[in-house]
């Protein structure tokens, strides 16, 4: 078993530095107490690594498209945005994968933000706010009713997170008061749901 003189402590497993002082460890390695769990990147590490070159691929194609045929626009820019926008999406899924509600919850402010950023830069006709954000927020709670509902868990586990959606699901009547949409029906449906959610939960 290594041992580090300075601390006065023995480690297991094959480090070469004491995990309190790191300073060097002496003695023979022994075996680790802890299984070797492989992070979600090395354990598909192929299927990123396929991932990554197909983005690589579709953005350089494209580029070099727009570059051969410049008369439709910088339309390249949209599929980089595209790529870009579905790297973020994958990535946050990926790092909050543990907690599905807040998964949830985070996907619904990252697509919300970005709905709206799309719509701002095309353009704007009012379909992040008319459509989009509504059913997003709508989407986001029926999904962790289902979910605390197929894994068995008590509302109360994840209670902030289905009070947070629900606030969510209300705030697009700020839209609606400001004079913002041009079509209400689906943010009337959202406040409404959402409302009835918030006191029932």
């Amino acid at each position: 078993m290594l041992r580090c003189e300075h601390c006065r402590l023995s480690v297991r497993g094959n480090r070469r530095v004491c995990p309190l002082c790191q300073g060097p460890l002496t003695g023979e390695p022994s075996p680790e107490v802890f299984p070797y769990i492989p992070s979600v990147y090395r354990e598909f590490h192929l299927f990123f690594r396929l991932l990554v070159a197909g983005s690589l691929a579709a953005a350089v194609a494209c580029l070099g498209l727009n570059a051969i045929f410049p008369q439709g626009g910088p339309w390249s820019l949209f599929v980089l945005g595209g790529l870009a926008c579905a790297w973020l999406i994958l990535g946050t899924a990926i790092s909050k994968r543990r907690n599905i509600p807040k998964n949830l919850l985070y996907q619904v402010l990252l697509l919300s933000l970005l709905s709206v950023a799309w719509d701002f830069f095309t353009g704007w006709q009012g379909w992040s706010l008319d459509y989009v954000l509504p059913i997003l927020s709508s989407s986001a709670l029926v999904a962790m009713l289902v979910v605390l509902k197929v894994l068995g868990r008590y509302i109360e586990d994840y209670l902030i997170y289905l009070l947070l959606a629900a606030l969510l699901g209300i705030f697009p009547l700020l839209f609606w008061l400001l004079g913002l949409l041009g079509t209400v029906y689906p943010t009337l449906i959202c406040v409404a749901a959402s409302t009835m959610s918030f006191f029932v939960i």
